[in-house]
């Protein structure tokens, strides 16, 4: 009698297996992936939302990416250095200080980080009071200046002016605040990242303003300050009234970062998944699209110092066909 419950309940167990009816076996398949992103408020929580998207659509049961609401690209580090989320977005720069363990993460440093793409890239105005006579940003030093403290391009900002000695007498004050300081006359600078953006279009419709330049030699100086952290574009004639001829700018890039230990043959999904939806993701967002995000690999060369994840390397040399630069080539591949 035992003998034969026994076989029955086998036999009952194979069948449940054949049929897929065991979820719990199901679910030790499927990688649940936390992906940092900003706040909800943030437009920058769309793009998030739509590779995230992309992805689970593509791999229903292997894969399930579920978006995390956070405080923004630097507490996406944070996050991921304490293994918190998997994946996260974060500006390029940041990352590699905090993958060396420098400057803001002096000691510190995150050997597990890794990058996904090279993401997208974003121009920091540098703007004055047209009256102010100011038309070198050298020339900032003493002049009450609005900062926006927490934010990525306040970091940049922040450690640009540090780097050359320029010093501000920054006014501490949020982003909607600076545009009515800026109007009002209490302050006499600012800066605002973006493309296209409104704040500054704003102010142009409410006073006169200028887009300070800022030169290669700038940056340069910056970059032997502070490695790594100078990162620069040149912005269009035209892009603001104030802007008459094309000229360099500051700016940050946006990537995707990714824990060392998340499988590669997840990562390679996720790469392969962006990839090619890329067209669909950037146009459906102004961001992406004005920023470059489409030339995924190309920007990676260009702006990234953090090792990509062996899943991207993969995706990148095997299907693409494409040569990985050495400074992109994590340590562990190096050691295979």
């Amino acid at each position: 009698m035992k003998r034969s419950v026994f076989i029955f309940l086998t036999s009952f167990l194979c069948f449940l297996i054949s049929l897929g009816f065991l979820t719990n076996a199901e679910a030790t398949k499927k990688f649940h992936v936390k992906w940092g992103a900003t706040s909800v408020r943030s437009g920058l929580y769309a793009n998030t939302v739509a590779m995230a998207k992309v992805v689970n659509k593509a791999y229903p049961g292997e894969i399930e990416v579920t978006v995390v609401e956070t405080g923004g690209f630097l507490e996406n580090l944070s996050r991921l250095q304490r293994k918190a989320i998997h994946i996260g977005p974060a500006d390029a720069a940041a990352g590699y200080a905090n993958y060396m363990g420098i400057i803001d993460y002096q000691g510190k440093p995150n050997p597990n980080l890794r990058t996904l793409w090279g993401g997208y890239i974003t121009p920091i105005h540098i703007v004055v009071a047209e009256k102010t006579g100011i038309k070198d940003v050298r020339q900032l030093s003493g002049v009450d200046f609005a900062m926006n403290p927490g934010t990525t391009s306040g970091r940049v900002i922040e450690l640009f002016f540090k780097a050359l000695n320029i010093t501000p007498n920054y006014k501490m004050m949020g982003i909607g605040a600076s545009v009515d300081a800026m109007k009002s006359g209490v302050v006499k600078g600012w800066y605002k990242a973006g493309f296209k953006d409104s704040a500054i279009l704003d102010l142009e419709a409410n006073m006169d303003i200028r887009i300070l330049p800022v030169p290669k030699q700038l940056v340069d100086q910056f970059n032997k300050v502070y490695p790594g952290q100078g990162l620069m574009m040149e912005i269009p004639a035209g892009l603001f009234k104030s802007v008459k001829t094309s000229q360099p700018s500051l700016a940050y890039v946006v990537t995707d970062f990714v824990d060392k230990d998340v499988p590669e043959d997840v990562v390679f999904k996720i790469v392969k998944a962006v990839y090619e939806n890329r067209k669909e993701i950037v146009g459906a967002l102004a961001t992406l699209k004005e920023g470059n995000f489409e030339d995924m690999f190309g920007m990676a060369v260009k702006y990234i110092n953090v090792p990509l994840h062996p899943g991207a390397v993969k995706f990148y040399r095997d299907v693409l066909k494409l040569k990985i630069p050495d400074k992109l080539i994590p340590p562990e591949m190096k050691k295979r």
